[in-house]
């Protein structure tokens, strides 16, 4: 047995995590966030504004960035089109089951950005806030946005993810990155201008976490940049011809795989609601 091999057997039995010095560092001091008395007045302000934004309104509208980030299976410009000119579907296409665990995810989110306000590193402003970027009409909620002068002397954001306990030890002992969290940090990172950030994954089980500490690097984000940039030529060319950009191969029904878990599936095919728009 090598000594890296001996080295990661030794910490799985210790339930420690190998990462990166400066990822070391970070989990020290957020560690600490748990000792820290509760700041009612400003946790109960950062409560209140999850529960009331957008009190008018709920819906789940325009294009986002997280859409960018999909894999080219995954990703459909058309969707990303019709996103932009009409109203999507708020969920009722997705399993309960999967409701159910984006619930427990909301639930260890909300956790750590209070432990933020409570150390003083954000603002409740900063956590969980949409933004807009205009260049693209691309919607986007940074997780956290915060300031940890002993750590780092400008802003970072922050990507928080709640991970099953397979997938978490599976990242440990491998020590592997979560598969898309990095990506969809850089994202923002681009879309904000600043230049550090980190990703913090929990077991949902035994809430341990693992951090990941990133600098902003252009070469991730450039094919998401493409991305907006193609979707915003086709939304310039059905507006100027009525010309929509075709499905992909793989979309043939409005009952297929691909379709059937589509936001923009009414307005695709013209079923259901058909074509609201915005």
């Amino acid at each position: 047995m090598g000594l890296i091999d001996s080295i990661k057997n030794e910490a799985k039995g210790n339930r420690t995590v190998i990462q990166s010095s400066e990822a070391a560092q970070l989990e020290k001091i957020l560690n600490k966030l748990f000792y820290l008395p509760r700041n009612i007045e400003a946790e109960t302000a950062f409560v209140k504004q999850v529960m009331t934004r957008g009190a008018d309104s709920q819906e789940r509208i325009g294009l986002h960035a997280s859409a960018l980030i999909k894999g080219e299976k995954d990703f459909c410009i058309r969707e990303q089109v019709l996103a932009l000119m009409y109203k999507q579907l708020q969920g009722e296409q997705l399993s309960v089951d999967l409701l159910r665990i984006f619930e427990e995810g909301n639930a260890i989110h909300e956790k750590w950005q209070r432990l933020f306000i409570r150390a003083g590193y954000s603002e409740p402003h900063e956590l969980d806030l949409t933004r807009t970027n205009k260049k693209y009409r691309i919607n986007y909620t940074p997780d956290i946005i915060c300031r940890i002068p002993e750590f780092y002397k400008e802003d970072m954001v922050g990507e928080l993810k709640s991970v099953n306990t397979f997938q978490f030890k599976k990242m440990v002992e491998n020590n592997k990155p979560h598969p898309s969290a990095g990506k969809q940090l850089q994202w923002y990172m681009y879309l904000t201008g600043l230049k550090k950030g980190f990703v913090l994954s929990e077991d949902k089980n035994t809430q341990a976490f693992k951090i990941e500490v990133y600098d902003f690097d252009f070469n991730i984000v450039a094919p998401f940049i493409e991305r907006a940039e193609q979707i915003k030529y086709h939304y310039k060319e059905f507006n100027k011809n009525g010309k929509m950009v075709s499905r992909p191969s793989d979309a043939n029904s409005p009952a297929c795989k691909r379709c059937s878990k589509c936001a923009m599936l009414d307005a695709c095919w013209n079923i259901g609601m058909g074509r609201v728009k915005l």
